[in-house]
């Protein structure tokens, strides 16, 4: 398979190469001689059509190849002088025509360069936008759907999307953001059909005002909607019931406006087939970017876990057995010429079940022993959420914006545990509160200087309460106990202020600082608990009551060097932490100071041509978990304490990286080389036996990490076809202690291989199919082990008419350390959908698992041994469905 893709590409190009016989080339230069760097230059037709487009490099040459013959013009535009065309005629008997041009300077500026070179991908500044009806094969139901087809966009297994290596920052609909970072809300419910176009925002600025101050290298995406669905609501209601098969059905709607008063879009969907139409909420709360602010990353996180874990490899539903409820509404208001109000709402209720059963062997050193596992897991998640933001145009040049976030979750999760052949069952319930205000004030002056004043404050509560039926540590403890429970106290506060300067420079230079106080108070307090006949004992140094209080002063700066096509920035980060951890027993004070220093550079060999790098030093904080001078039950088995002291640990990482792409992001290749080394980190030294392990964190010299990744895209016009290609490989050491080994040296290898073929064709029929293989070995002082796990897909789709669509789903997965009963996994899946009369009902049919594969089984391995775990699947199913679009 790789060689003959090889030998395919490489015929590919080399006809593209012999074809492309005609080069049209030449110099641009200013009247005094200098060459002119990055100016565009395009041939034209008669009609005034853009046939070709190319730029000039820093010695102002430029070089483009064409097969087109007749007469043309050839034009050259570059910021800051004045327009200039020259005649051109082509002919088939001369292959190379030499032109040169004189520009001339000029005080007024060009407007920003529209190419449209041919629909439906055009390039606007730094935007790009496709035609969503071009890329649209009319099989889409939702918005991610369309976006799976557009070339350069991912769209992962959880929802979230990529433009080429860089995750989206937000997803909008003519301007304005529903959901921030939890835009799968968004892009998994709302319907393609209304979209016009795609937008893809690079370089975006969240906040309006740092637009073309500062240095952006985030994305976006804006979709813009049709005018026929301007100013009227519209949406549809879908409902679907399992037919020949155990009680299966799935409900969904949506209801939404995009008018130039208002916009809203309400969602809601109750299902148990297995859909996840919501994504991650996390990116709607803690991860939110809607507003500049500080302190990201701070949230708590809960102690313990407890729940049905679900192999990566395979799409969510197939694993996941459920029942969730779900309504959310966005509402966008613009209040007055300056003030607009957007207001989220978020409601959920989810029931989750999973069972596997788990083999594991453990052999380190003297230590070697099996265990068996069987969970049969039960999850009740209730969650809701409102956020409110408000922003105010002072002027034109300042903006204040407010954020208020309140959410408030409750999980139950219990699980029936066999574990070697002793049954119990374990319960752990837990509340999470989050509360976060934010404000911020932007002014602008001079249109190249920005200050922006921050204020920041939240509160998160996350008690925590575990108890299981039985004991299963063996003889950890000297107590003869029947049950035990851990109870868990858990919260922290944050509040930070911030002043953020960015000064742009007469020569475009930036000069970047900002000075701040954050502050953290977190506390805990755990009552872990064995009982027998009801008589309660608990074990010395494995309660918890302490506290940790953070304050971190702060100043950092930046400047950023551009010359012609070279960009160079570097910065620093100045910390004074004034660090103290209190017990009952103790309090611990320590005020360390560090420089975080970084470089970065950015060369544009040409316009389409990117090299670039970067090096830092990282210095961290130790956190709360970090220093707590106790043990914290993890799991029914496992135990984890701190170091009990404060530390720095610290890292330098370094990258290399090369990019050739399209201007239309026709095509993308890139490659990157990565560096990585841990002077100072944390590891672990454990004692692991049969029934327990007790885990203690220690402060050892790290190890490094090489990897190299490559990555391609090829969209062909002809073809209506994407195709990508990828590629990483990485090795890396670690050292820990187990069993008073010593520390131990381990090594971590892996190799990914990814391709996928993806058809855009307007005909009756389609496919997308692709194949990924891992290859991943460890090798530890006591074993070497490797396994080599594979993944293929073939997706078929067949339009028999304009109203009747069939759908064909195979996955094929190949685990090779596992024995041969178990090695090769295989599944179908079926839809069929007819468009009634009108076009407003949609019925359909659509088979899972239509195998009926009840079980699935995957390997890993360790630096501790290796082990299989086989998951129950969701069972086979049909399901007939209705769908109903209406308009208002």
């Amino acid at each position: 398979m790789p060689k003959t893709l090889i030998v395919l590409l490489t015929a590919l190009f080399t006809t593209i190469s012999l074809q492309a016989q005609t080069v049209c080339k030449g110099t641009v230069v200013t009247f005094d001689k200098q060459p002119v760097a990055n100016a565009s230059v395009l041939i034209k037709d008669s009609a005034d059509n853009i046939l070709q487009f190319g730029f000039t490099n820093t010695q102002g040459i430029f070089n483009i190849q064409t097969e087109s013959e007749g007469s043309f013009s050839v034009e050259v535009n570059k910021m800051g002088f004045v327009k200039q065309q020259q005649p051109l005629t082509i002919t088939k008997d001369k292959k190379e025509y030499n032109l040169t041009f004189t520009l001339e300077e000029s005080v007024e500026e060009l407007e920003d360069l529209v190419i449209e070179i041919d629909n439906p991908i055009q390039l606007r500044g730094d935007t790009l936008s496709y035609d969503a009806k071009a890329f649209s094969t009319g099989r889409e139901v939702v918005v991610e759907d369309l976006l799976k087809n557009i070339p350069g966009i991912t769209v992962e297994k959880d929802g979230k999307i990529k433009f080429e290596d860089t995750e989206i920052e937000k997803v909008m609909v003519d301007g304005d953001d529903f959901f921030n970072r939890g835009y799968s809300l968004l892009t998994k419910n709302m319907p393609n059909k209304p979209l016009d176009k795609v937008q893809v925002l690079r370089n975006y600025s969240n906040n309006k005002l740092l637009k073309g101050v500062e240095e952006s290298n985030r994305v976006a995406l804006n979709l813009t909607i049709d005018e026929e669905y301007k100013d009227l609501w519209f949406g549809d209601i879908s409902a679907g019931y399992g037919l020949v098969t155990e009680n299966r059905y799935e409900v969904s709607g949506n209801l939404m406006n995009f008018s130039k008063k208002y916009k809203n879009f309400l969602t809601y969907g109750l299902n148990n087939v297995g859909a996840n139409n919501v994504g991650s909420l996390e990116g709607m709360f803690y991860n939110n970017y809607e507003v500049e602010s500080i302190g990201q990353g701070s949230q708590l996180n809960q102690i313990m876990g407890l729940n049905g874990s679900r192999p990566s490899q395979l799409k969510d539903h197939r694993t996941r057995i459920n029942n969730a409820e779900h309504v959310s509404l966005s509402t966008i208001v613009p209040v007055t010429e300056k003030l607009k109000i957007k207001v989220v709402g978020f409601l959920g209720f989810d029931e989750n079940y999973a069972f596997n059963n788990r083999y594991s062997i453990t052999n380190v050193g003297n230590t070697y022993f099996e265990n068996t596992e069987n969970n049969q897991f039960k999850s009740h998640l209730k969650k809701g959420y409102i956020n409110l933001l408000a922003t105010y145009d002072v002027s034109k040049t300042q903006m204040l914006q407010l954020s208020s976030v309140y959410n408030q979750g409750n999980t139950n999760n219990y699980n029936n545990l066999t574990f070697n052949g002793t049954n119990t069952l374990e319960r752990l319930e837990t509340k999470n509160t989050f509360f976060d205000q934010k404000i911020t004030y932007t002014h602008k002056w001079k249109d190249r200087n920005v200050v922006l004043l921050k204020a920041r404050y939240f509160s998160n509560k996350i008690p925590q309460l575990y108890n299981i039926d039985d004991y299963l540590m063996g003889d950890l403890f000297a107590f003869d106990a029947d049950a035990m429970n851990n109870d868990i106290r858990n919260e922290k506060t944050f509040a930070g202020l911030e002043a953020d300067f960015k000064l742009r420079q007469k020569n475009n230079d930036l000069i970047e600082f900002q000075v701040g106080y954050e502050h953290n108070d977190q506390s805990m307090n755990t009552v872990f608990q064995l009982f027998n006949d009801n008589v309660a004992f608990r074990p010395d140094g494995f309660q918890t009551n302490s506290s940790f209080t953070l304050g971190d002063l702060y100043a950092k700066s930046g400047y950023t060097w551009k010359w012609n096509t070279f960009k160079i920035s570097g910065r620093a980060e100045a910390h004074q932490l004034l660090n103290q951890f209190t017990t009952l027993n103790s309090n611990k004070k320590q005020n360390p100071f560090y420089v975080n220093p970084s470089v970065n550079f950015m060369w544009d060999v040409k316009p389409t041509h990117i090299f670039n790098g970067s090096y830092m030093v990282n210095f961290n904080n130790t956190s709360f978990i970090d220093v707590n001078d106790t043990y914290l039950l993890n799991s029914s088995r496992s135990f984890s304490k701190g170091l009990g002291a404060f530390k720095l640990t610290d890292s330098q990482m370094a990258n290399l990286g090369y990019s050739i792409r399209h201007y239309l992001n026709r095509y993308r290749f890139s490659l990157n080389l990565n560096y990585s080394k841990q002077s100072n980190v944390l590891s672990s030294k454990s004692l692991i036996e049969q029934n327990s392990a007790l885990s203690e964190s220690v402060f050892i010299k790290g190890g490094e990490t090489y990897g190299i990744r490559f990555a391609s895209n090829f969209y062909f016009r002809n073809l209506k076809s994407n195709l990508k290609l990828e590629g990483n490989y990485s090795t890396s050491t670690s050292f820990n202690e187990v069993n008073n080994s010593g520390l131990r040296k381990n090594n971590y290898t892996s190799q990914q291989y990814n391709f996928e073929w993806r058809s855009n064709f307007k005909t009756a029929f389609n496919f997308h199919l692709g194949t990924e293989w891992t290859r991943s070995k460890v090798a530890s002082p006591d074993f070497e082990n490797s396994y080599t796990n594979g993944f293929s897909f073939l997706d078929l789709y067949y339009k028999i008419d304009e109203r009747l669509d069939i759908k064909a789903v195979t996955e094929y997965y190949y685990f090779g350390s596992l024995d041969k009963d178990q090695r090769n996994h295989a599944f179908l899946d079926l839809e069929a959908s007819y468009k009634l009369k009108g076009d407003k009902w949609t019925l359909g049919l659509r088979g899972n698992n239509l195998f009926n594969k009840q079980n699935f089984t995957t390997y890993y391995v360790t630096d501790l041994g290796y082990s299989s775990t086989s998951y129950r699947l969701m069972p086979r199913y049909v399901l007939l469905t209705a769908k109903y679009r209406f308009s208002l």
